[in-house]
């Protein structure tokens, strides 16, 4: 899961792309956001050996959930669905975290008298992993 375009800075977007793959390599799971002076990227390595993550390029979000005990036995179903759950509640705890330490950041700023305009998205509707494309 990556930006929903490319970015402008072709050394920012290598370095985006270097960071999952490493993080894919050493079999972690986790997100990313770089920063240059004009424009940011994000992206998500979702896929690891401990969850039920598995790619399927037919789904407009690239992967899908796996879980089956008729497969993999239910001592592995059991371990993938914990891993899952760890890896999940991790990233969001990860991002609640980002925001309230960024919101408290700006907060002091604001206080001694900085002032930013930020249109998050570019204007557009936060996207959502539903099936409906963000709009």
């Amino acid at each position: 899961m990556f930006n929903d375009r490319p970015l402008q800075d072709v050394r920012t977007q290598e370095a985006l792309n270097m960071i999952l793959f490493i993080m894919r390599e050493y079999d972690l799971a986790g997100a990313v956001c770089v920063v240059n002076e004009h424009e940011a990227g994000f992206g998500y390595q979702l896929y690891t050996t401990f969850n039920a993550v598995v790619e399927d390029d037919t789904l407009p979000l690239g992967f899908r959930f796996r879980l089956k005990t008729s497969e993999q036995g239910q001592e592995r179903a059991e371990q993938l669905a914990l891993g899952t759950g760890h890896m999940l509640h991790q990233l969001k705890d990860f991002g609640e975290q980002t925001k309230l330490w960024m919101g408290d950041l700006l907060a002091n700023l604001a206080r001694a008298g900085m002032t930013f305009h930020h249109l998050p998205f570019g204007g557009r509707k936060l996207p959502r992993l539903t099936s409906e494309p963000p709009r």
